[in-house]
């Protein structure tokens, strides 16, 4: 009876079971192989970690930032109407006044948020636009943006807050709209 145990991989070795007829050198040469492989897959995964957790790291600053401009923006409104309130003669109190808009302004394009106004004729986007009155005419097609009342905010490819327009819808005729009757 031939003793058949020397043939058989141990749990040392690697997952595939090594030739029979391996020399050391062999053996030791394939081992560094197979851990050489080892350490490169885990050095690209330490690198894709990092990268990832730096997008995530900016993703959660940008949110935090725009969380903040998304708070100072009824601020800015209010700033921009007290503006265009100011008499001409108003001194150079009202100078300062436009010196805070100025600054308020500069901070929110400064973190990367831009304002954005829909010019007249566009097509009104529900995901770019909140429509706050339907007003009819034949100026514009139905849909289209006649008015922004209050412009928007982006951040990159996010809406933080969507312009505020008026729309355009199709005149009423004269025998579409619902008549009472008389009793």
């Amino acid at each position: 009876m031939a003793d058949h145990d020397d043939e058989q991989p141990t749990s040392a070795d690697s997952n595939a079971p090594a030739p029979v007829d391996e020399s050391p050198q062999e053996r030791v040469e394939r081992e560094r192989d197979e851990f050489k492989a080892l350490a490169q897959r885990a050095q690209a995964d330490l690198i894709n970690y990092r990268r990832r957790v730096d997008e995530e790291r900016r993703a959660l600053e940008q949110n935090a930032a725009n969380s903040v401009i998304v708070r100072l923006l009824p601020i800015a409104d209010d700033l921009e109407r007290a503006v265009g309130a100011l008499p001409q003669d108003a001194g150079s109190w009202a100078d300062g006044v436009r010196m805070v808009l100025q600054g308020l302004c500069t901070t929110i394009e400064t973190v990367g948020v831009k304002a954005y106004s829909p010019e007249p004729g566009t097509t009104f986007d529900p995901a770019n636009h909140d429509a706050i009155y339907y007003h009819p005419t034949g100026d514009q097609p139905p849909g289209a943006v006649l008015q922004c009342v209050r412009p928007g905010y982006r951040s990159q490819d996010r809406v933080l807050r969507a312009a505020q327009v008026v729309v355009a819808r199709a005149p009423e005729q004269a025998g579409d709209g619902a008549t009472a009757t008389a009793q």
